[in-house]
């Protein structure tokens, strides 16, 4: 149970700081490091392989969420600065979230999260969670673009996921 919320914990920072994909910066095309802290679970670091086209797969993922679940998603760019305002419900929890997000041209950002639900999750009704990203190489021979390697050893594609969600039932592309 501990392991499913610190994964759901570290994904949700991921796609919190996505939205539309014309509201962000573009990321340096290569292998990124992810470290993702936050208050009740451990710290985690996620390794992230990425091309032009990945990186809008990741905006493009997060964006069909918010449009299924999520009545608010505000997105306001200042400058290298993105802040992102969502009022979603996900299984019967209302999850309210903003976002900030700096950027350091397309090599690096760091993004503060802040999370309340309502009722709570595992305990928490309110989640403070910081991540800090940053261009580390090229992408190794093991991964190609679009691998994501979380840090207690899952490894998913964000391309396997858009394949995997067209199989669901009233999945449109449109």
């Amino acid at each position: 149970m501990r392991v499913a919320f610190v994964t759901a914990t570290a994904l949700a920072a991921i796609f919190a700081t996505a939205a539309a994909a014309d509201d962000y910066p573009p990321r340096k095309a290569g292998l990124w490091e992810v470290a993702v802290h936050n208050q009740s679970v451990p710290n985690i670091t996620m390794k992230m392989c990425i091309d032009a086209e990945t990186d809008q797969l990741f905006h493009k993922f997060s964006g069909d969420i918010r449009s299924k679940h999520c009545g608010k998603n505000d997105t306001k760019t200042v400058g290298n600065v993105v802040t992102s305002e969502s009022d979603c419900t996900i299984g019967g929890t209302k999850v309210d979230s903003v976002a900030v997000a700096t950027f350091t041209g397309d090599s690096a950002y760091h993004v503060d999260i802040k999370t309340h639900f309502d009722p709570p999750k595992l305990g928490h009704s309110d989640l403070a969670m910081s991540q800090d990203a940053k261009w580390v190489s090229e992408c190794p021979a093991d991964m190609k673009p679009g691998d994501f390697e979380m840090g207690h050893g899952i490894k998913i594609n964000i391309k396997t996921i858009e394949r995997l969600r067209s199989l669901l039932p009233g999945h449109s592309d449109e």
